[in-house]
């Protein structure tokens, strides 16, 4: 198991601040995390090497490297209709998988995929294809994988499903660089049944995101969990499953409670 920590500018998802990069690692640790995810908006004042020594120094890896932070801070997108936009956006993602070579992660696609502009499924698939392709050069050539993940509708006009994203893979001719991160926030509105959508993806699936309803800790909303963590292992899934719920109901809820969760998950 896994949780998000920020390490430059502070984000909702964390229990600790950006200052308390330390002190979130630490807890990760005692709460028999594995690893981190990191959310990173800019490499501005980021030292990636330090970084993942402070990691280690707590028997922690980097699972992934979340990049939605540029889309709310700067506007960037892959569906950017504004060409210095797009070529921004891309070599941020390129400065994403130089990272990820570092720590040994993936790279987080989420919001980055957000179109400013409304366009047909068809339209929206073949922008995206074009706008990822250097990166799936570049990511091939580092030896990292991307993680596209699965908004819901209220937060994306398009690839909101499990069957979305497989198809969208298929378009694009199923590199081995890629994969899928399901959230099963994002998954409790748009797919019908966990079962199901897990056995459709999983051949492609890399990191699972634990969140309740409402963006809550896991518990404090109407999401099965044990039997989603059930499934996806009777599906052999392999990849990582990491906490990002918002701090509901509290921040020390979060911190109190996550070593019983994963606990508890590893006994089923």
């Amino acid at each position: 198991m896994h949780d998000p920590l920020t390490c430059q500018y502070d984000a909702p998802f964390s229990p600790f601040s950006a200052a308390n990069l330390n002190s979130g690692s630490a807890w990760l640790k005692e709460s028999e995390f594995d690893a981190a995810e990191l959310c990173i908006a800019d490499y501005q004042g980021i030292d990636i090497a330090r970084i993942a020594e402070a990691l280690a120094s707590h028997g922690l890896g980097c699972t992934t490297i979340a990049s939605g932070q540029a889309r709310k801070r700067e506007g960037l997108s892959l569906l950017a209709q504004d060409p210095e936009i797009l070529r921004r956006t891309r070599q941020r993602l390129f400065e994403h998988i130089d990272a990820a070579a570092v720590l040994g992660s993936h790279v987080t696609i989420g919001s980055l995929l957000v179109a400013d502009t409304a366009l047909s499924a068809t339209r929206y698939c073949q922008l995206l294809a074009q706008g990822l392709a250097p990166c799936l050069d570049y990511a091939h050539a580092r030896g990292v994988t991307l993680i596209v993940e699965a908004l819901n509708r209220y937060e994306a006009e398009h690839l909101n499903s499990a069957e979305d994203m497989m198809q969208f893979l298929d378009l694009i001719g199923s590199p081995p660089q890629v994969g899928i991160l399901w959230d099963v926030f994002h998954g409790d509105i748009e797919d019908r049944d966990f079962a199901q959508a897990i056995a459709l993806m999983v051949s492609r699936l890399r990191h699972v995101h634990f969140v309740d309803s409402k963006r809550a800790f896991p518990s404090y909303g109407h999401l099965p969990f044990d039997d989603i963590y059930r499934q996806l292992w009777q599906s052999h899934y392999q990849g990582a499953i990491s906490l990002e719920c918002l701090c509901r109901p509290s921040t020390q809820t979060v911190i109190d409670e996550s070593g019983p969760f994963i606990q508890r998950l590893r006994q089923l």
